[in-house]
């Protein structure tokens, strides 16, 4: 087996890692603390400094990539990276200082309403200045994980990573009686450390970085000149769903935790596979990009496509088809409620569309920034926070809380078709035979699966066998439904996939 497919195997077993993870930490908040108003200060404050924690972590390590590949070819890989590292941890400590004082004022400006509740202001301040401040390691633990990726191990990066969730799982059932749900924020803040050193040891100090070189501030300034664009680009999602939460919190106790449930739960296969492919095909892009291979690049984003929709399209229509039993095993207990979890199966339905445009757009995304055109992506994603506004505002005074989960699905929509069309353009055009042929037959084989589970509900009553049989035999049943068809209508991205084969 080819050292990829090792670590393509090691990437998508520590993603899953990563989301179960995760979803413990929702397990654990939403078991503690249902959807009282504490969640709500936590949920609703901790989106604002997530902004720039996403904008840096991702988007440093998204642009980094690229920029390493352009410079280890001409032996200049550490070197480039020293440079990064040091210009990074200096704006890390100043963006950290800055939003840690501004921490009480942001509340009292954007979230008022929690100095009607007891603890309300507190948890959201401290939430903020907690979160801010583990902005210090952040920037640098971003730059690491683009050269874990750039190196192909991103088993690494992403275990990195999970060690933060891991650590802020342990802190909130450890403190939780002491410190209540500030015992979270903390955990975060100590996991993010805990990463940062995990990286210093598995490198090594020396080759941790050239300690005494100086930083090369022409250099800096062009690779930040990239970065830029590319980071507000990767922060949009975050601060649509920032402004998603300044509205549910005018909406009374609740709104803001389940529509966090609702929304943390179904981005799962966006995490997963959204994630995964698009780190996979990043290099390849990458590589393409520095041997100038066009054909390549535009087969690396038609398969990263086209296996996006392979898994994304059975797995989006399940989750819709059981939504309610899904929840209700996944978070019913403790403190959430059974009226909790009606209220964040209705969040989530409407959340379904942008799972699946943002996941789209993701690999969009890579190619956008392996051009070093992230400018263009930028403008769009820009564009797409004025429509996020004017549409929240229109539809939560419609709809209530449910618009807002509507909004973020068709802004998704609008986000990818635009950057899609865009690429487009700038790249020269992709198989677009290929991408709707592939895209009929896996439509088919989805829509042949829902329409047999829906018989199969009706005539026999699975959802009377109890939650957990009825999502097992559905699942069953479905994926060997929609594999079934695809074999007969002979998908190429399907068998390719499995093979692990290139498509030619």
């Amino acid at each position: 087996m080819s050292k990829l497919k090792i670590s393509v195997i090691l990437l998508l077993l520590s993603t899953l890692v990563l989301k179960f993870s995760s979803m413990i930490r929702d397990l654990v908040i939403s078991g503690l603390y249902g959807d009282s108003y504490m969640a709500d200060a936590y949920f609703a404050s901790m989106t604002i400094p997530n902004t720039i924690i996403l904008f840096l972590l991702t988007g440093l390590k998204d642009a980094f990539l690229p920029s390493f590949y352009k410079f280890d070819v001409q032996g200049k890989g550490i070197s480039h990276q020293t440079n990064i590292i040091k210009s990074t941890f200096l704006f890390s400590i100043a963006i950290a200082l800055i939003g840690t004082i501004l921490s009480p004022f942001l509340v009292d400006w954007l979230y008022p309403g929690f100095s009607n509740y007891e603890f309300g202001t507190s948890i959201a301040q401290w939430t903020i200045a907690l979160y801010f401040l583990s902005v210090v390691f952040v920037g640098v633990n971003a730059i690491y994980e683009g050269y874990f990726d750039a190196k192909k191990k991103f088993s690494i990066s992403t275990f990195s990573q999970t060690i933060v969730v891991l650590v802020t799982v342990l802190f909130a059932l450890l403190f939780h009686r002491s410190w209540g749900i500030y015992s979270v924020p903390i955990g975060y803040l100590v996991g993010t450390v805990l990463s940062f050193i995990l990286k210093f040891l598995v490198i090594s100090p020396k080759k941790f970085l050239i300690w005494g070189q100086k930083i090369d501030w022409i250099e800096v300034k062009e690779f930040y000149l990239i970065f830029l664009p590319v980071g507000i680009t990767i922060a949009v999602g975050q601060i649509n769903l920032s402004v998603n939460m300044l509205f549910a919190a005018g909406m009374g106790e609740g709104v803001v935790s389940n529509l966090n449930y609702a929304f943390r739960l179904i981005s799962i296969p966006q995490a997963i596979f959204g994630v995964t492919i698009a780190t996979i095909i990043f290099p390849i892009l990458a590589q393409a990009k520095s041997e100038a291979n066009h054909d390549l690049f535009k087969r690396g984003i038609e398969r990263g496509l086209s296996v996006m929709l392979l898994l994304l399209a059975p797995t989006i229509s399940g989750m819709i088809f059981l939504i309610e039993p899904i929840i209700r095993i996944v978070y019913e207990r403790g403190a959430f409620t059974e009226s909790a979890t009606m209220l964040t199966s209705e969040y989530a339905l409407f959340y379904m569309g942008s799972v699946f445009f943002y996941s789209i757009q993701a690999v969009i995304a890579k190619g956008f920034y392996t051009l070093e055109k992230g400018h263009y992506i930028m403008r769009i994603g820009l564009l797409s926070i004025v429509i996020n506004i004017l549409s929240n505002y229109f539809l939560a005074h419609v709809m209530g809380p449910q618009g807002l989960a509507l909004s973020a699905s068709i802004v998704g929509f609008i986000y990818s078709t635009l950057t899609f069309t865009t690429l487009y353009k700038i790249s020269g055009g992709f198989d677009l035979k290929y991408l709707l042929k592939e895209v009929g037959k896996i439509g088919f084989a989805t829509l042949t699966m829902v329409l047999i589970l829906i018989g199969i509900k009706h005539y026999f009553g699975l959802s009377e066998w109890g939650d957990i049989p009825n999502i097992l035999i559905n699942t069953f049943i479905g994926g060997l439904i929609f594999v079934s068809v695809l074999v007969v209508l002979k998908s190429s991205t399907f068998f390719d996939t499995i093979s692990f084969k290139r498509r030619r």
